[in-house]
């Protein structure tokens, strides 16, 4: 019969059993992984994966009361555990472990959004991920009462400097859904428009305006890095909108314009986009071969990992990676990157089977150096291949291998002292 968990469960209590619990086992099997401590521990109480477990215990917490409240729309509940907790006003969670004013915007619970307002709350608060107020996530998913109080508080209208490089409005029209009467609303207080929100939203008087003030808006303007660079005309094209694609070629849009993964305004046209969109852009010059080209973009690894926040400080503190983002609440998914190279981690998973990756890099030895003073596993270091490439083998925390070769221009070790 499983054991009864504390009226009060703590996570911290939980991880010390379970490496008590990997002590007491590699005392028969030395080679007991951490993971298997935490299942034994999860199955003492009745629980399929310590994930499971993990995520009953937050529920239960107060933090993960308050999160679950202000998602649910639960002011009742919401001012109970504030009054009793003031100062967890300040924690983050949910999806994209954002503030609470931002979640209970981003459902659109106006009950908890003036709840949360109180005297000397920051309505221009930004949230970790995306840089972005509550307002932006308001925006985005169209709740138009929760827009106007917040504007109310006193939020910033426009909002530049997210990561999305859209501002307010952008985030009204430029992602799947356009929010029309939230962007007018926008725009009617005085929110600055955007070549691009003007496009999203078939506004062919404010994309005349913009390129009349400055003619070099078509060519120079493009989306941030996270929508690929898009141009104008890309935009147009995505979204639908035949006379927005009429009104930017007949301005000077280039039709044959790539974003940043060589995709022109006519691989967007899709089985449901309008006939005249194709026409007018072969027409214009666009190559009818891109048409229906659909390319293979970019590969990422996922590595299975039973700790993503030690995972992702590892690849960051110890390999030089930078965290892109984490997913979850609490979070089970998560993103590293370095340069072009980019490593997807999840832990919703409790059965790691070490896999393989191989990463080209320009300098393999300085890279073993400064892996040395970061303190890596290293498991071989820069050793000559007889195919040319030097090749550095790493692990990670949960055993994963990272081979890291030399791109081959430079010589032998062997040789290096040779004429």
């Amino acid at each position: 019969m499983p054991k009864a968990l504390p009226p009060h469960p703590d996570i911290h209590w939980l991880k010390k059993a379970a490496k008590e619990r990997l002590a007491a086992l590699r005392v028969h099997v030395s080679e007991t992984k951490l993971h298997q401590a935490q299942l034994a521990v999860a199955r003492d109480y009745g629980f399929a994966s310590w994930r499971a477990l993990k995520v009953h215990v937050d529920a239960r917490s107060v933090d993960g009361r308050i999160v679950a409240a202000t998602a649910g729309g639960d002011a009742r509940a919401l001012a109970e555990l504030l009054d009793a907790h003031p100062r967890k006003i300040a924690i983050t969670g949910s999806s994209w472990n954002r503030p609470l004013l931002h979640i209970a915007a981003a459902n659109g619970h106006l009950d908890c959004v003036n709840l949360l307002l109180r005297p000397g709350a920051d309505v221009n608060a930004r949230d970790r991920n995306d840089n972005a107020t509550a307002l932006h996530w308001a925006a985005q998913e169209g709740h138009l009462d929760v827009v106007e109080r917040l504007l109310a508080a006193g939020a910033d209208i426009d909002g530049a400097g997210d990561l999305h490089e859209m501002g307010v409005i952008g985030w009204a029209t430029c992602f799947q859904r356009v929010r029309t009467e939230v962007a007018e609303l926008l725009l009617a207080r005085g929110a600055k428009p955007t070549i691009f929100s003007a496009v999203a939203l078939g506004r062919e008087d404010l994309v005349r305006a913009l390129v009349a003030a400055d003619p070099a808006l078509l060519r120079v303007q493009k989306m941030s890095r996270f929508e690929h660079r898009r141009t104008p005309l890309h935009l147009a094209a995505l979204k639908n909108r035949p006379a927005m694609v009429e009104l930017l070629i007949a301005l000077g849009a280039d039709p044959t314009a790539k974003d940043s993964r060589g995709y022109t305004p006519l691989n967007f046209a899709r089985t449901g986009t309008h006939a005249s969109i194709v026409a007018m852009l072969t027409a214009a010059g666009a190559d009818p071969g891109e048409r229906h080209v659909n390319r293979f973009e970019h590969a990422v690894p996922i590595f299975a990992t039973v700790d993503l926040r030690a995972s992702i400080a590892y690849y960051v503190d110890k390999l030089g990676f930078e965290k892109k983002w984490d997913y979850g609440d609490p979070p089970t998914f998560g993103c590293v990157g370095r340069d072009e190279v980019e490593i997807f981690l999840s832990q919703e998973g409790q059965v790691v089977s070490p896999s393989s990756l191989s990463i080209f890099v320009q300098d393999v030895d300085a890279l073993y150096e400064d892996y040395k003073k970061r303190g890596a596993i290293i498991r071989r270091p820069p050793t000559d291949y007889p195919w040319g490439v030097p090749r550095m083998d790493v692990q990670d925390l949960d055993g994963h291998n990272i081979g890291l070769s030399g791109d081959g221009g430079e010589p032998n070790r062997s040789d290096e002292n040779n004429p």
